[in-house]
This record gives structure tokens, C-alpha cells and sequence, in this order.
């Protein structure tokens, strides 16, 4: 039997634009910031973006939207997963003694501060990103947005949703 071989010469990466959002607020009340500042129509994910850190299995939540008219999809994820770690001190005796404490993992490393991601896919013109930006700085619960090089990310493959 012959086998073939196939090789990918060129993989095609995603191009996209982020935002970093500082603000502390729970993550539906960051969507709903988003919708009545921004027009979009973000809705809750079915299913949430999870992903195994060492002994942690962490759920980020995640909020979809696209535009029609420009075809722009709009992905808003929370960076930070809030959860117990667990430790089995000992299980020499009848009875074994397990350490709980508060755990926080974040989805993007590089930013531990940022609160949320906005995910832009599709290229749109830089004009209307830098107003995007604007509205952004200018909700009042937010304390700050930026733009980042997704490029230069570590973990960039942490961002992708599908």
C-alpha cells in the first residue's frame, strides 16, 4: 500500500484586531456596556471557551456578534477564570484533609490586569477602529482600552474559537 504525503507549505493565519478592556464589572454587564455604547449585538456563546491549565480546567465566558452589513465579527471573552484549587494534604489516615483555595487563571498570560479581550475579525478601516477605541475609553465603568499587536502574542492560539 502506498502512502501519501501531504505538505501544508503556507498555513493561513487569522487576522484580527484586539482590544484590552479594564474594567471591573461581571461579564454581562461588560456585554451590555458593549451593546448601548458600540450598537452591537453581543449574546452569550453557547458554549464557553475552556481550556486545561495544568490541573485547572478553566470556562471563560464568551460573546459573539457579527455585523451583516460589514461582515465584521466581534468576540468578547473574559481573561480571567476564578476557581478552587484543590490539595490533598494527607491520606495516610481514615480520613484525608484537602487544601481549598481561590485560583485565578488567565487565558492571555502576557496580560494579567486586562479584564476582557475584544476580538475583532475582518479588517475594518483604522479610522473607524480608533472611534471604536474611543467609545470604548469614553464608557464610564471603563478604566482603560488599547489596542495589541496580536502578532507579538505568546499565546495567540488562546484565541481562537472555533
Amino acid at each position: 500500500m502506498h502512502s501519501h504525503k501531504m505538505l501544508l507549505d503556507e498555513v493561513e493565519e487569522e487576522s484580527f484586531r484586539l482590544v484590552a478592556i479594564y474594567c471591573p464589572v461581571e461579564q454581562y454587564r461588560m456585554a451590555y456596556l458593549l451593546n448601548k455604547y458600540l450598537s452591537l449585538h453581543l449574546k452569550r456563546a453557547r458554549q464557553d471557551v475552556d481550556f486545561n491549565h495544568k490541573s485547572v480546567q478553566a470556562m471563560y465566558a464568551l460573546f459573539t456578534s457579527k455585523d451583516h452589513k460589514t461582515h465584521c465579527v466581534y468576540n468578547l471573552v473574559t481573561n480571567k477564570y476564578k476557581g478552587q484549587a484543590r490539595k490533598i494534604l494527607s491520606s495516610g489516615s481514615l480520613f484525608y484533609e484537602e487544601e481549598v483555595r481561590p485560583l485565578v487563571v488567565h487565558l492571555i498570560p502576557e496580560y494579567k490586569k486586562v479584564d476582557f479581550f475584544l476580538k475583532i475579525q475582518e479588517e475594518i478601516p483604522s479610522n473607524t477602529y480608533k472611534k471604536l477605541l474611543n467609545v470604548i475609553n469614553n464608557i464610564p465603568q471603563v478604566l482603560a482600552a488599547y489596542n495589541i499587536d496580536a502578532d507579538n502574542l505568546k499565546s495567540k492560539e488562546n484565541l481562537i474559537f472555533e
